[in-house]
């Protein structure tokens, strides 16, 4: 299997690495199994919720074997560069730039000289904080609905362990405690996040219509929709 697959090491976004990642993952795993199933003579076929592939026994031996072989598909992909740490990372590689960017802007309005930002709506000012906390309150349920995307985009990809849980756990206070935090700024700068977060769900849903993947080169994936919204 090892020989059979060799793709070229991917370069790009980590939407297109963890589709190809996916890819992946599933010639490994199904060409794995059926080598154990060949070899031990058992049957292979769809688990009981018919999510995944399995072989049929429950000898113990067999079960070790097929547990073992398939612990080597994480060194498989990791040699192509497809491994979920590298995934992640250049998913987080954009947080610093949004943040300095966000300090960039804070720096202006604390300067001694800034120029006069007027409001609109019910902002009068930009320079001062949102009256009615509206900005704030709406950076802190797109962070929610981009968490909540990213479950629609990769549903059984990553499995609710109790490492999930306390990520989102964290990521929830932490999004409350910037909602506090950016309510006493400048109206500006919740507006800012608000953009960055609008902009990357759109992005999100965007990235899940067939057309568009096929135009950056990403393999589909069966969470893909001509109507992603």
């Amino acid at each position: 299997l090892h020989h059979h697959y060799r793709p070229k090491r991917v370069q790009g976004t980590p939407e297109k690495l963890f589709s190809q990642r996916l890819h992946a993952q599933n010639f490994l795993t199904q060409g794995i199994l059926k080598k154990v199933s060949e070899r031990y003579r058992v049957q292979l076929g769809p688990s009981a919720d018919g999510s995944k592939l399995e072989v049929k026994s429950s000898d113990p031996k067999i079960a070790k074997a097929t547990e073992d072989a398939l612990q080597e598909v994480p060194a498989m992909l990791s040699e192509h560069g497809l491994q979920a740490d590298r995934i992640q990372n250049l998913k987080m590689a954009t947080v610093p730039i949004r943040i300095f960017s966000s300090f960039a802007l804070r720096n202006v309005i604390n300067s001694d000289f800034h120029p006069s930002v007027a409001g609109a709506l019910w902002i009068p000012d930009m320079l001062a904080p949102d009256p009615y906390f509206v900005l704030p309150v709406a950076v802190g349920v797109f962070g929610f609905l981009n968490l909540y995307s990213q479950r629609k985009i990769y549903p059984g990809v990553v499995k609710m362990t109790w490492k999930q849980k306390s990520y989102d756990a964290v990521l929830a206070f932490f999004t409350m405690f910037a909602v506090s935090i950016m309510s006493q700024l400048p109206a500006c700068i919740p507006m800012y996040w608000l953009i960055v977060s609008m902009s990357g769900m759109a992005q999100a849903q965007l990235l899940r219509h067939p057309k568009i993947k096929s135009i950056f080169g990403i393999k589909k994936l069966p969470t893909d929709s001509r109507t992603p919204i």
